[in-house]
């Protein structure tokens, strides 16, 4: 695969810390919730600096749902604890919401059922996340408080809707009051109640949820006089913050303006474009400004957008581990490279999980990074390892390590020069295609039964050495290498959904964790299942519908790569 050394070198060598630090010194200015004056300024000034470096900046605005959690308490045998509330759970009546509590400890599943919860307050360990809001409704639950692992509140998004609902998932918000407190006040909570189970607690809690209009800034560097039909990099993240943000995601903020500031003199040596997104309604709306924008630009993103980038919270103070950063399997030989050139530490091919604005999975697109770095095992203290001061007011420039900032931007910055100016797109969708084969092969179903099995894993392993034999081919013209980036981009379209998604390509998945190739989940469940019973016999449908979905998939995406075969060389 050729690659554009110069450019490479050109960009990443320009990359400056200085000029990052001054931009978050700007964002420490602002707290910057969803739809507020605080962001729109800040955005403002994002939009202000991107214009003095050459870009074509647009601003939209949209309708999104939004929640803002304001004050909150808890009044318990006698005592006033100190908490925070959340975003999309509900208000508590003026007076409070006075319940009895129950102790689920960790809030499994296992715990839930085991207890009759309806209409009590719950005490559950952790941080409050949409998993435990989605059993407390389902529970008919009341409220819920959560113990934080240490004296820190964590705030959070309880939504388990990915984007702002609609009819068909608005059923699913949180329909319960949620509060979190200290390790020390949950300690002492729960030692009181195993004294006195007949004790009962007050919950105070305003939240402020609602419709309101919400920006998206987009930035584009056009490429130089790349072919028109050149697809486009989608480089995004979001601007909206818990507090001040300076961190999450002011520093991605500043690693997203720093590399447009670097690349704009370069772009006569692009050959594909690149549009910077930074979405509002991440924090406080569950994604809803990528969603929104993924809804409303689906067939464009589907023509044209050939990988999302997308970038949170980088240089935090002490996050030195960069093996964990998540890929797409067929973009995890660029991450390696990246991450290897920038740093003594080698890539572990980490799965992209569901968040981080993947909002384009549906669409078929595929996606690098997200979190790049974090704090090593050894540090874990809170989800994501990103800091204790993570999602709290402490997240401040204080937390920001500089030279971290600069090796983290320089991984972005070398793998979008890969991508914006190699003469080919650095895909290797035949590790994606083995990567299914792998998995399709541990999923065990009794003879007699694993016929449609045996198909995909045929289907599979063709579309693997059809793709190998594909991308080793060098085309020789700049169009020939447009031709060959949209062959692998519509075989993207086909795999992405299956990789990534449950299979509904233009519904999304709800924001809770997914097993790898979700789509071939009622495979395994029937797998589970004992032939001959009824549960067996049950799983059987959805199963061979899976399958049939799934044929389907890599079957279309070995015609387009015998199509580009038949229809004239790649070369």
């Amino acid at each position: 695969m050729q690659v554009n050394s110069k450019f490479l070198s050109e960009l990443v060598s320009g990359i400056s810390a200085d000029k990052m630090m001054e931009h978050l010194q700007e964002f420490s200015r602002w707290q910057k919730l969803a739809g507020s004056d605080g962001e729109a300024r800040s955005l403002g000034y994002v939009r202000k600096v991107l214009d003095g470096y050459g870009l074509s900046t647009t601003l939209l605005m949209h309708d999104a749902f939004i929640s803002l959690p304001q004050a909150a308490h808890v009044d318990f045998d006698g005592q006033r604890l100190t908490c925070i509330t959340h975003s999309m759970a509900l208000p508590t009546p003026p007076a409070g919401l006075t319940r009895p509590i129950v102790d689920l400890g960790d809030g499994s599943q296992a715990a839930f059922d085991a207890a009759d919860v309806a209409d009590a307050i719950v005490l559950i360990d952790g941080m409050a996340t949409p998993e435990m809001a989605l059993r407390s409704r389902k529970a008919g639950v009341a409220g819920q408080i959560h113990i934080s692992p240490y004296e820190h509140l964590h705030e959070m998004c309880l939504s388990p809707i990915w984007g702002s609902p609609d009819t068909e998932t608005v059923q699913n918000l949180p329909a319960s009051s949620a509060v979190t407190i200290s390790r020390d006040d949950g300690t002492a909570l729960r030692a009181r109640l195993a004294a006195d189970t007949g004790l009962v607690a007050t919950l105070h809690a305003k939240v402020d949820t609602g419709w309101r209009k919400t920006p998206i800034l987009i930035a584009d560097i056009d490429a130089g006089d790349a072919p028109d039909d050149a697809p486009y990099i989608l480089f995004s993240g979001h601007h909206d913050t818990w507090y001040e943000g300076v961190m999450d995601n002011g520093s991605a903020n500043a690693t997203m303006m720093e590399i447009a500031r670097c690349m704009a003199p370069l772009r006569q040596a692009m050959k594909r474009p690149l549009r910077l997104c930074f979405w509002s309604g991440h924090s406080q709306g569950r994604y809803s400004g990528s969603t929104w924008f993924a809804d409303t630009h689906w067939h464009e993103l589907e023509r044209n957008c050939a990988v999302h980038v997308n970038v949170d919270s980088t240089g935090g103070e002490g996050n030195t581990l960069l093996s964990r950063a998540p890929a797409a399997t067929e973009l995890c030989a660029l991450a390696r490279e990246a991450i290897a050139a920038h740093s003594d530490q080698s890539h572990d091919g980490s799965r992209l999980a569901r968040n981080s604005d993947q909002s384009f999975w549906g669409i078929g697109i595929p996606s690098l990074f997200g979190i790049l770095s974090c704090k090593p095992a050894d540090t874990v203290g809170v989800r994501n390892a990103l800091g204790w001061w993570w999602h709290t007011p402490h997240d401040q420039i204080d937390h920001i390590d500089p030279a971290l900032l600069l090796r983290d931007t320089r991984i972005y910055a070398h793998a979008l020069a890969r991508l914006v100016a190699d003469p080919c797109l650095p895909f290797d969708l035949a590790a994606q295609a083995a990567d299914l084969a792998a998995t399709l092969a541990g999923i065990g179903l009794p003879a007699g039964q694993d016929q449609q099995l045996n198909s995909l894993l045929a289907e599979a392993g063709a579309l693997q050495a059809e793709l190998t034999a594909f991308q080793v081919q060098q085309p020789e013209t700049e169009e020939a290498c447009v031709r060959r980036d949209r062959t692998l981009m519509r075989v993207s379209r086909q795999m992405v959904p299956l990789d990534y998604t449950t299979g509904d390509r233009h519904r999304h998945d709800p924001s809770l964790p997914l097993p790898k190739w979700p789509s071939l989940e009622p495979l395994r469940r029937l797998a589970q299942e004992t032939p001959g019973t009824d549960a067996f016999l049950l799983r059987q449908g959805p199963a061979m519908r899976a399958a049939n979905r799934i044929l389907s998939g890599l079957r279309a995406a070995r015609a387009e790569l015998a199509a580009a075969g038949s229809g004239g060389s790649v070369a």
